[in-house]
């Protein structure tokens, strides 16, 4: 592989972009981890109706599982994050996915609404936090220069879990019931999860290679030992003095409640103007499909333009776009919208890795991550919960669909509260002082 990668880059006179970098493999690594680990929560809305037929319990009931769930994430977050940057992002990982194989499984033998809240909201909530913080800033690492690449290249995993999830999950409710479903995909997610993390690696030092992006000026970053871990406490500390840290977990958190009543909303919404459950799922797969395209463009326009501008302008269009559901009455209409709202929304949350190399420089990011997740686990709880509750009082979704849009717009504002992203806002993270022996080939590989 290695050789027709390097056979590649020369054919197509890569020097910049190498191909044959070990980087590319922990893109794809963390691709199919966030792939797993974020499809079902993003799916959960294909689990409320069968449900609601199986047991009689309502939407609002059912929905306070996938708001627990993201409460409990949020909580978890800032823990894993520093986990990650404490014990290793790919143990930290390890953990996550044992959690995630015992919630699946216990999620597909539920039978009162309490084991739903303990398997799918807490352990399940837990895993969450344990596969998706730490994988984030491991990536970051790998990258001297051109996160944004790196970084759209893993968020379009983003799209994909959930569009393939969605379908298949709704295509094994119809043929083998929801329990079967949730062991199933369960079983294969954590057998796939286990088998690629075998070829993770936390740092590029740890695997004796060089990050992306590294010039020959260059020297190396602190990245091991015990001079890492006192340093990084003293950098996190200036982390947390900017109004940006403060700022960014509440964008986060704004942008989250947005999109998170959409993710939950939108099949109950379309089997509630008559579509079939087969054809409102397929809305909530076009949303992903289409949001594929942005989410890998979104972090490399950050990386090259102002990540503050393209945010806004994502969070912007997520909060506008939604008010099209006010008037979706037809399987046409509910398509169309999903495809002019994907766009932005596929923006909305991931130009973070991004921003925060702006602002933070090579600052290990786990812990800001993390409490950045903490805005979005916790905007992803109410969100997830406006839905079932408006409904249950209203009647209608029109007030859920309202909501969204408030939550969004109120999120764009917040975004022109920023300080201007050309501007680190810390120090520079130290460099080792004498240069490292350099491997044999300059991409580090």
């Amino acid at each position: 592989m290695r050789n027709a990668a390097l056979w590649l880059d020369k054919k197509l006179g890569l020097n910049q972009h190498t191909i044959a970098h070990y980087a590319w493999v922990i893109v794809a690594i963390a691709g199919v981890v966030q792939m797993v680990g974020a499809a079902i929560r993003m799916a959960f809305g294909v689990l409320v109706d069968p449900l609601v037929e199986t047991f009689g319990w309502s939407p609002g009931s059912i929905g306070l599982a996938y708001a627990l769930m993201s409460v409990v994430t949020a909580l978890s977050s800032p823990i894993a994050g520093y986990l990650g940057n404490r014990f290793g992002a790919r143990n930290t990982m390890l953990a996550g996915t044992i959690l995630f194989f015992i919630g699946m499984m216990w999620t597909s033998q539920t039978e009162s609404i309490w084991e739903l809240y303990l398997s799918y909201g807490l352990i399940f909530g837990i895993s969450q936090a344990m596969l998706l913080v730490p994988v984030v800033p491991a990536v970051a690492a790998w990258f001297r220069r051109h996160l944004g690449l790196g970084t759209g290249i893993m968020m379009v995993s983003w799209s994909l879990g959930p569009a393939l999830v969605v379908q298949i999950l709704a295509v094994l409710f119809n043929t083998v019931g929801w329990s079967q479903a949730f062991m199933l995909v369960g079983t294969v997610g954590t057998v796939a999860l286990l088998f690629i993390l075998l070829f993770f690696q936390n740092t590029p030092e740890e695997a004796k290679r060089q990050a992306y992006g590294i010039k020959p000026t260059d020297k190396p970053l602190i990245t091991s030992g015990n001079i890492f871990i006192s340093t990084q406490r003293e950098f996190q500390g200036y982390v947390y003095k900017t109004n940006a840290f403060w700022n960014l977990i509440n964008i986060h958190f704004l942008g989250c409640v947005g999109h998170a009543v959409i993710l939950v909303g939108i099949i109950p919404l379309g089997i509630s103007k008559g579509l079939g459950p087969l054809t409102a799922a397929g809305v909530l797969t076009t949303v992903s499909v289409v949001s594929v395209m942005t989410r890998f463009i979104t972090p490399v326009l950050a990386d090259k333009f102002s990540g503050k501008t393209i945010m806004f302008f994502s969070f912007l269009g997520q909060g506008l776009g939604v008010l099209l559901l006010l008037t979706a009455d037809s399987t046409l209409d509910f398509y169309i919208f999903a495809v002019l709202w994907a766009i932005p929304y596929g923006g909305e949350g991931t130009a973070f890795p991004v921003i925060n190399r702006q602002y933070y420089g090579h600052s290990p990011m786990g812990a800001t991550y993390g409490w950045q997740l903490l805005g979005a686990g916790l905007g992803m709880a109410l969100g997830g919960l406006l839905p079932g509750l408006v409904f249950d009082i209203t009647g209608v979704y029109t007030w859920a669909i309202i909501l969204s849009a408030v939550f969004s717009l109120a999120g764009a504002v917040a975004i022109l509260l920023l300080e201007n992203t050309r501007r680190q806002l810390i120090p520079n993270w130290p460099e080792i002082k004498t240069r490292q022996p350099e491997s044999s080939h300059a991409s580090g590989d």
